[in-house]
């Protein structure tokens, strides 16, 4: 290929160069944008995590869950205790009655509708009123499931029992309204921390698109940079067809300045020989290891 193609080749080349250098540094800036939106929404989330610690420690979360597993063990060893003297109330029936008179409700049923009202009172919100009657009902059908195991047996040691067991059964009634009482508590800082979470929610949406849109423009990056290579790679190929490929122009100008360095040697080792500032920085520029070369650089420098 003639010098003139070459050149014209070179033109088109260097041209592309300089167009796709526009599009690298774009292309460099939108996938640093992107990246910098995505740590940004991770930020903001971070944000938004501590403000949900804060909710908590506001309303003593930590010590609300602590009263309530207390409370729960109450409610449950209540239960176990009055399950236990109930038996030994039976125990102590002086004959064996398999349906006590003016009792029309089965035992099973009896027992089935206790289970439904504790579960009502455990879970519900109701008021002081809905929950005196059915406090009430509950001690209705207690009555009656004591009455199938004996428990009206008018002895002293059954009276006794029957006075332990009323007074487990308000214990066991107070454990599960302070345990209703923590569970309201519990559900309001659950809301409050809901609509935290919604916006986490939200913001790691944004934050996933970001990193996505980051990925996306960081393989366009990486093309157009491969393209590039491949450009500069021609240019050079030019370049050398030329005589002026970088390489090549580096070790013209190296051939020039040892022959300028030799000449401010010369000059430097004649008698009576004139420096000229660039001779001076032609010296400066060549590295010496030779202590007299240093020596003898210092004293034409003092005499200059």
């Amino acid at each position: 290929m003639e010098k003139e193609a070459v050149r014209e080749e070179l033109k088109k080349i260097r041209a592309e160069i300089r167009s796709l250098k526009t599009d690298f540094s774009n292309k460099k800036n939108d996938k640093e944008d992107h990246f910098k939106r995505g740590e940004d929404f991770s930020e903001k989330i971070d944000v938004i995590y501590e403000e949900v610690k804060a909710i908590e420690k506001e309303h003593g979360l930590d010590k609300i869950n602590q009263e309530l597993e207390e409370r729960k063990k109450e409610l449950e060893e209540a239960k176990s205790k009055i399950s236990e003297l109930e038996k030994e109330a039976a125990s102590m029936k002086s004959a064996p009655k398999k349906k006590p008179e003016g009792k029309t409700m089965p035992l099973a049923k009896a027992e089935k509708e206790i289970k439904s009202l504790e579960t009502q009172l455990q879970t519900q919100v109701l008021s002081l009123d809905k929950e005196s009657e059915l406090a009430k009902k509950i001690e209705e059908l207690r009555d009656i499931i004591s009455s199938y195991k004996g428990v009206s047996n008018t002895s002293d040691d059954s009276k006794k029992a029957q006075k332990d067991i009323k007074q487990l059964r308000k214990k066991y009634i107070n454990a599960e309204r302070r345990i209703r009482s923590l569970y309201k508590k519990i559900r309001l800082v659950s809301k409050e921390k809901k609509q935290k979470y919604k916006q986490i929610d939200e913001l790691r949406n944004e934050k996933k698109k970001a990193f996505d849109n980051f990925k996306s423009h960081k393989k366009v990056y990486g093309e157009v940079g491969k393209k590039l290579k491949e450009l500069f790679s021609k240019e050079n190929e030019l370049l050398t067809q030329l005589g002026e490929s970088p390489a090549q122009n580096k070790a013209k100008s190296e051939r020039n300045l040892k022959v300028k360095q030799k000449e401010a040697e010369d000059k430097l080792m004649q008698k009576g020989g004139k420096l000229t500032t660039e001779d001076l920085l032609m010296l400066q520029q060549r590295k010496y290891n030779n202590l007299f070369y240093f020596i003898l650089f210092y004293i034409v420098i003092s005499k200059v």
